[in-house]
């Protein structure tokens, strides 16, 4: 099949390379239809994520079922479906304690040995393990561009607005307007936030970020963004604040923009250690929450968006195939070309 791979020294090529087979009793194998390209590829690339090439990239996919294992009993070939970047089993200690994140039997796809040495979805094929526990069926009405980002961002910035929101009514800020944080902006409604405050330098996003929800939007590049949440919140700060950049001075933004009693969900990864305010911290009574996205909520997603209550298609910007990816990489490597997501179609 073809497929895209990382090899020594960052470079990305499209290569053949072996079509994946069943592994285990509960695997299927898709014929991936859609993929899309995350920033955490070219972390991968660039080394900041180390994992020892090569290996074929990719984590984000919508596909149609072409082959299941005899333990599996929920999914047959023809089914449409969508599923996780970092699938889990179910049933090792972590996932029984409901940190499928850290699933002892899982991964990333795509993300080469010290991830799992799953596959990658920026091919023609993808095995799934525990397909009955992680894959879901996209429903009737539901397009390749709706389902696919539901695996990866989606659930993320879910994540973060979950753990940023304590009752409904509030004022939710969300620092980043990258893909995470314009999930976080898009999914504030399942949690009825009654001010979504979207903050990023790049006009573009907040245009986007405006579409899925918005109801306030600074341009941090130039306006003053203490002021402007003062303004709106008479002067109480945010009830919650998600954090989706994961850069020191945005960190130490959220506690400063986040009021008595608030909370700050970070879902931005951080190049390093960070010094927190604690002090700041201590006399607001801040609840301070950081961690993985939460990906085991799929099916209730993709029920939001079968009622129209959901729609996060307006984040995909650009499109592209297969055969044309390394451009788009080289593409979305550089912010000023304002791609905020690529949906890859394959096949």
């Amino acid at each position: 099949m073809k497929a895209l791979v990382l090899d020594e020294g960052g470079a990305v090529s499209l290569q053949q390379v072996p079509d994946p087979e069943l592994a285990d009793a509960g695997d299927a194998v898709i014929r991936v239809t859609s993929t899309s390209i995350c920033g955490s590829d070219l972390h991968l690339m660039h080394g900041a994520l180390p994992s020892k090439p090569p290996y074929v990239l990719g984590h984000e996919y919508v596909g149609v079922v072409t082959e299941v294992g005899a333990g599996v009993h929920g999914f047959a070939p023809g089914d449409r479906v969508v599923g996780p970047a970092a699938p889990w089993c179910g049933a090792c200690a972590m996932c029984r304690r409901g940190q499928i994140q850290m699933c002892q039997r899982g991964g990333v796809f795509g993300s080469g040995p010290t991830f799992g040495g799953l596959g990658g979805a920026m091919a023609e094929f993808l095995r799934i393990p525990h397909a009955d526990t992680v894959l879901s069926k996209i429903p009737d009405g539901v397009t390749d561009e709706q389902a696919l980002l539901l695996g990866d961002v989606v659930s993320t910035g879910m994540t973060g607005v979950r753990h940023a929101t304590t009752a409904p009514g509030g004022v939710l800020v969300v620092i980043g307007c990258g893909p995470v944080g314009l999930s976080a902006v898009h999914t504030a409604r399942l949690f009825a936030a009654a001010e979504v405050i979207a903050v990023d330098r790049v006009p573009g996003r907040l245009r986007v970020a405006e579409q899925l929800g918005a109801t306030r939007t600074i341009d941090a590049s130039s306006e003053d963004v203490g002021a402007i949440v003062g303004e709106l919140t008479a002067g109480r700060g945010a009830d919650g604040v998600v954090e989706a950049v994961g850069l020191p001075v945005t960190i130490g933004q959220a506690v400063d923009l986040t009021g008595v009693g608030g909370r700050v969900a970070v879902v931005g990864i951080a190049p390093g250690a960070v010094e927190l305010p604690l002090p700041q911290m201590l006399f607001k009574n801040l609840t301070l929450w950081s961690g993985l996205g939460d990906l085991g909520h799929i099916d209730t997603l993709l029920d939001q968006v079968a009622r129209g209550t959901l729609d996060p298609s307006p984040m995909i910007t650009d499109r592209v195939a297969l055969d044309d990816i390394v451009g788009a990489i080289e593409r979305f490597s550089d912010p000023a070309n304002g791609v905020v997501k690529y949906a890859v179609s394959v096949g």
